[in-house]
């Protein structure tokens, strides 16, 4: 009878992308289990500190590629026999994670089950189906049907893909004219197949992170945007504020996820649902990972809460997870974003600090001169990176408008090379 546990990981992050936010060995006895690791270049380095404690690491060119996972995940099942837990932190790869776990019949949320956390026209079904308020959409077929959606629902509507990650890919149409626009844009693409078209909801956007263990709230943290992830796409700065003093508001967005949970049979895990609360009585479902929330989400968890969502998550899997002492109030705190500049690939001329001038800042991240900016940085290798502590829910939201106003960057675009 073996010892242990066999536990493969998938791990892609490293320097300024979670860089060191994980470590395994802090949740996982590798001493007691053999534990094999999947990764990137920037993931292997990130393991580093004990990966001579791993009992494999296979380093991959292309973390995305599955049939290179699916032959490592081979060789590791012939070697070490049936394998009991397989993690995937990141959404870019839990559908791979998923079908690795059907294909070897590992625990965990298999290739059918992943579609309700990743597939948006799946999971708006499902909570429609339970009788949950989602905003009216259209898996269409055709520009003709977007277009006829629109005409019917009204406008502004919204084009996203099915499977798209902090709003890419998405877009706003105002009027049938840039509806039109995008719709082409779409096809000449040949990705008519993978977007949906969805009614614009009004109303504030919050976004909802957390623990579950056994369908029971471990862990909750209910954030106001103040602009969004749509907005911070289309190049306008995304933060938000922790809801700690609008206690009615804090309650019913509490009530609304745990029934989303429940509809989406997501029991144990880590989850980053958002919403709408439309004319403020209305909680309206927009999305839900079965991951943590992107950018400064899990490290102002982590700074405030004292609560690691990553390896708390690892804990509930692996059934040692511990019940968590949060404060219940006095904790009020944000985070701000601001993306590239406009003009990438650009160079970083210089970033003006605002630490000093803002006291609810404690975290900041900018630049240095000379930096090359290429427009792939996401929500990490940008303009700015702020986390916001202060004594009250509005102290905090007047502090992130007060950095999005004195925030500034210059940047000069890069030259083309000569050919």
């Amino acid at each position: 009878m073996k010892e242990g546990k066999v536990i493969v990981v998938i791990h892609r992050f490293g320097d300024y992308i979670f860089g060191g936010f994980v470590n395994y060995a802090n949740v996982i006895d590798h001493s007691l289990n053999r534990v094999v690791y999947l990764v990137n270049a920037r993931g292997h380095q990130d393991i580093s500190a004990y990966r001579e404690q791993a009992a494999g690491v296979h380093e991959l060119s292309d973390i995305e590629d599955y049939p290179a996972l699916e032959a490592a995940m081979k060789s590791i099942v012939d070697e070490y026999g049936q394998v009991d837990h397989l993690f995937a932190m990141s959404e870019f790869d839990q559908i791979n994670a998923a079908k690795l776990r059907s294909r070897f019949n590992i625990p965990g949320t298999s290739e059918e089950k992943i579609s309700l956390y990743r597939d948006k026209i799946v999971m708006k079904k499902r909570i429609q189906s339970d009788g949950l308020r989602i905003p009216k959409f259209l898996d269409y077929q055709t520009s003709a049907d977007a277009i006829s959606f629109a005409e019917e629902t009204g406008y502004p509507v919204i084009l996203k893909p099915r499977l798209g990650a902090a709003s890419q890919g998405v877009s706003k149409a105002n009027n049938r004219a840039e509806l039109e626009e995008i719709l082409a844009a779409i096809e000449a693409a040949d990705e008519s197949e993978s977007f949906q078209c969805e009614e614009f909801v009004t109303g504030p956007i919050f976004h909802i992170d957390g623990l579950i263990q056994n369908g029971e709230l471990q862990f909750i943290a209910i954030s106001q945007y103040v602009n969004g992830c749509l907005a911070f796409s289309q190049g306008m700065p995304n933060g938000s504020f922790i809801v700690t003093d609008r206690h009615d508001l804090k309650n019913r967005l509490t009530s609304f996820t745990e029934q989303v949970l429940g509809s989406l049979e997501l029991r144990s895990g880590c989850f980053h649902l958002e919403v709408i609360d439309r004319n403020g009585e209305e909680a309206v479902f927009l999305e839900i990972g079965a991951r943590m929330g992107g950018a400064e989400t899990p490290f102002l968890t982590l700074e405030l809460f004292g609560v690691n969502l990553c390896e708390e998550w690892i804990r509930i899997e692996l059934g040692t997870f511990e019940k968590l002492t949060i404060p219940e109030t006095g904790v009020h705190g944000g985070l701000l974003q601001f993306p590239e500049p406009p003009c990438v690939p650009a160079e970083v001329v210089h970033v003006t600090s605002i630490r000093d001038l803002i006291p609810e800042i404690f975290h900041e991240q900018i630049p240095e001169p000379g930096e090359i900016m290429d427009g792939q940085g996401s929500y990490y290798h940008i303009s700015g990176r702020y986390m916001f502590r202060g004594n009250s829910e509005a102290e905090v939201e007047a502090a992130i408008h007060k950095a999005i106003e004195l925030f500034h960057i210059e940047a000069k675009p890069l030259e083309p090379s000569a050919v």
